[in-house]
């Protein structure tokens, strides 16, 4: 499970290291130059990174692309996180390295799964009929 960080928002620092190492991966992720046995790095997304307030801990969200199995791939990344971690520490001017936690991102289908609730004719009727009762 994701770590909760904390239910304020993030500071301005968070939200631009978040995204400094959001890029480094991405760079590491399109470059296709890591030897992981298994790891399909050009069809992985990095879609978000949350830091934590101390910048120590960084969770980082993938998203497969195609018919890649993202479970296996989030299970790779988190089992050889090592070279991330070097690479964010060479690119990214931090006291700190941060720790690199891998997950799976499913923001998207949950998005998906609500936009077909929405396009149901039933509910589409529902929302007629109470829109009309305004």
């Amino acid at each position: 499970m994701a770590k909760d960080f904390a239910s304020k928002e993030p500071s301005q620092r968070q939200l631009r290291v978040a995204e400094e190492i959001r890029h480094v991966l991405a760079r590491m992720m399109s470059q296709n130059d890591l030897f992981i046995d298994g790891l399909k790095p050009s069809y992985i997304m990095i879609t978000q990174v949350k830091i934590s307030p101390d910048l120590a801990y960084a969770t980082v969200f993938i998203r497969g692309i195609g018919d890649v199995d993202t479970n296996s791939q989030v299970d790779l990344l988190n089992a050889h996180k090592g070279p991330f971690r070097k690479a964010v520490g060479k690119q990214v001017r931090l006291r700190i390295v941060p720790q690199l936690t891998f997950f799976q991102d499913n923001s998207f289908d949950e998005a998906s799964h609500i936009a077909d609730l929405l396009n149901n004719p039933v509910v589409k009727a529902d929302i007629e009929k109470y829109k009309d009762e305004e």
